[in-house]
């Protein structure tokens, strides 16, 4: 199978798109680079949409897969979503051109959908106006004709984002993905599903041969109870994959909860701290104003008032020591008021004594008191003008502490200038920390632990299942001797069947087995640089292709842990699984690869570009950033195996993606 062309419309960051993707025999790559955000990871999810489908179940949904330009522009009723790709597949020995086309319409608040795939000029058609019987049967051609090519179960060996190759590459992971592959890759399940059949077949001519008709119903029974317990057994060994599969994906973040480093709880508190400050800072604003206002408000006192009395100070200093002297010199002086209070008094005092006087102006005797009072030293005082009550109010203009309050404010401008510049990077930590709380981890325990609870479960109870059919087994070979002896060369051949399909099976399985072994030596003896000429062997124990067991040696014997592994090494370790399933498998799929560099080291880089990529399938397509695959150095190293380039353009203003035939400005080896 090999990918000719991808078509994209109104489909997340892509208005439209057509990109060639054919390569020829001598150079399989497609290189695509784009920066992060740019639509590569997009690009690749619209080839598998392509093939597989999109399930949109409501408005909502289609509003966001819909690209939000055109919606902002024309709207959603009456636009379609279109993925369609070209691609060719081989049949019965003959290339055959293929283009499947898939479109999803908004209409009245409805998601429509229709599929045409045009096989050699056949065309089946279906989707939502087709009737119940054309779509069935033109859906279950379609799914066939995809499944032929590369099954949807396969495609994640094929199409992969290699930064999360590493979690495959766990034990019971890595076990679990070798035996699928070798039973669906490489197509071992036919000769499973060969001999059920051939068993089935036997069964129902064993029952025919029987004459006695109470022995054909007895029989009868026990092979329809021992299908039955093997549907029980096959749904349990699903249930269990599953239960293995939770597991092992569950098991880190398990083990880091039980520890008690719950990844929610220090994201809360990075979140209740980033809160904090934000409130902070807002209130820092708030507090500003406010003294801002108080400020204006009470200028003259707190700006204008400082200013005066430090421009006024000496020369008031000089009134007030002088007044001092004065009063020092003439001694005990009243100021008005006292003559005033004493004068009443006085004349109180003399009225009430001496009632025949007229009555006495105390203004009058209170100003004799005060101008004999100043006449009464020969003391000059040059600021006689001023009373004591000037006095007073000189001494508190020039000796009270004064605080300048716009200095202290201009202060507390700056530092606010700064830390709001800061405001949107931390409005943004505190989004990006919401966003990664899962709400879900408070429960991860007790679920994982009710999943291994689980999976013991199963273990007993497929174990007794084994044992439930095995007792079926050999209660119905027991009716062996009372099948007649009549000679019948159908029923001879059915009886060899099972055990050949089984035979043939085995052998092949230790021919595959040995080569699987051979190859990933030699692999990863050249890939995996860590251990680069240092694997002495490859290890497949198996019986069946049921029960695989994966394991890497030294040279020197010991075995290399895969747990031990870094997330390159097990990237590798993962990348050279895929191209020895590649070379050894029933398909010939594409293969694309995500963030191609994932987590390798320089120097396993160097090696994945010269000795990887160039002869990994006979189509490969590579999503890169220009630090993965750089422009100075890497490029070169395949450019020569480079059937085309291609780098993604994002235009934020038009929310959408462009695209340009070049990598990051430079394009394919003919072209220079």
């Amino acid at each position: 199978m090999k990918v000719k062309r991808i078509y994209i419309e109104n489909y997340k960051t892509y208005r439209q798109l057509d990109l060639n993707l054919e390569v020829t025999d001598d150079r399989p790559i497609i290189l695509i680079g784009g920066a992060n955000g740019c639509g590569k990871t997009t690009l690749f999810d619209a080839i598998y949409h392509a093939l597989y489908g999109l399930e949109i179940k409501n408005q909502r949904e289609f509003e966001e897969l819909f690209n939000a330009g055109v919606k902002n522009e024309v709207g959603l009723e009456h636009k379609c979503i279109v993925l369609e790709v070209t691609f060719t597949g081989v049949v019965l020995g003959r290339e055959t051109p293929y283009k499947l086309k898939r479109a999803y319409q908004l209409m009245d608040g409805r998601v429509l959908e229709s599929n045409e795939l045009n096989m050699d000029g056949n065309r089946f058609v279906y989707g939502s106006g087709s009737t119940a019987a054309q779509r069935s049967t033109n859906e279950e051609i379609v799914n066939k004709i995809i499944s032929a090519n590369l099954p949807a179960e396969l495609s994640n060996y094929f199409l992969f984002d290699a930064m999360k190759t590493s979690e495959l590459v766990k034990e019971e992971q890595i076990n679990k993905l070798i035996i699928k592959n070798i039973n669906s890759v490489m197509g071992f399940n036919k000769y499973a599903q060969m001999r059920k059949v051939a068993e089935a077949m036997l069964a129902e001519k064993k029952a025919e041969r029987l004459e006695n008709e109470n022995l054909k119903k007895e029989y009868t029974n026990l092979t329809a109870n021992k299908a039955e317990e093997e549907r029980k057994l096959s749904d349990m060994k699903d249930e269990y994959e599953k239960a293995l599969t939770y597991a092992n994906e569950h098991k880190e973040q398990y083990e880091q909860l039980k520890e008690g480093r719950n990844a929610d709880e220090v994201t809360r508190d990075q979140i209740r701290k980033l809160e904090e400050s934000i409130n902070g800072i807002r209130k820092k604003e708030k507090d500003y104003r406010q003294d801002a206002d108080a400020l204006s408000r009470d200028l003259e006192v707190k700006v204008i008032m400082p200013k005066l009395a430090s421009v006024i100070r000496e020369e008031v200093e000089l009134i007030l020591s002088e007044k001092e002297s004065v009063a020092s010199a003439k001694g005990n002086i009243l100021n008005d008021e006292q003559i005033e209070k004493i004068t009443r008094d006085i004349v109180k005092i003399i009225e009430e004594r001496y009632v025949t006087l007229n009555k006495i102006d105390v203004k009058a005797v209170a100003d004799q008191i005060r101008e004999a009072q100043e006449k009464g030293d020969d003391v000059q005082d040059r600021y006689s003008f001023l009373n004591a009550v000037d006095v007073d109010t000189l001494k508190q203009v020039v000796r009270q502490s004064y605080v300048n309050s716009f200095l202290a404010l201009s202060e507390q401008r700056e530092r606010l200038v700064v830390e709001l510049a800061d405001m949107p990077h931390r409005q943004e930590q505190l989004e990006e920390y919401q966003r990664m709380l899962s709400g879900s981890d408070y429960t991860i325990i007790e679920l994982y632990e009710r999943n291994n609870k689980r999976i013991e479960e199963l273990r007993s109870q497929m174990e007794m299942q084994k044992q439930e059919i095995k007792k079926l087994a050999d209660k119905i070979s027991r009716y062996d001797y009372d099948m007649p002896q009549i000679p019948d060369p159908q029923y001879d051949m059915l009886c060899k069947l099972p055990d050949f399909f089984k035979a043939l099976s085995s052998k092949l399985l230790a021919a595959k087995k040995a080569s699987i072994e051979r190859m990933m030596k030699d692999q990863l003896n050249l890939n995996l640089v860590v251990y680069a000429g240092c694997i002495g062997r490859v290890e497949l124990s198996a019986d069946t292709s049921d029960d695989i067991n994966f394991k890497i040696f030294h040279k020197e014997g010991n075995e290399i842990f895969l747990s031990q592994l870094n997330a390159g090494a097990k990237q590798t370790v993962m990348q050279v699984l895929l191209k020895v399933l590649y070379e050894l498998g029933d398909y010939d799929p594409p293969v694309m690869i995500d963030t191609v560099m994932g987590v390798l080291d320089k120097a396993s880089r160097e090696v994945i570009l010269q000795e990887y990529f160039p002869d990994l399938a006979q189509q490969t397509i590579l999503l890169s950033t220009d630090t993965e695959i750089t422009t100075e150095n890497d490029f070169k190293k395949i450019q020569a195996k480079v059937a085309k380039t291609y780098t993604l353009h994002r235009d934020k203003e038009k929310q959408c993606t462009t695209v340009s035939d070049d990598y990051f400005g430079l394009k394919t080896y003919e072209e220079y």
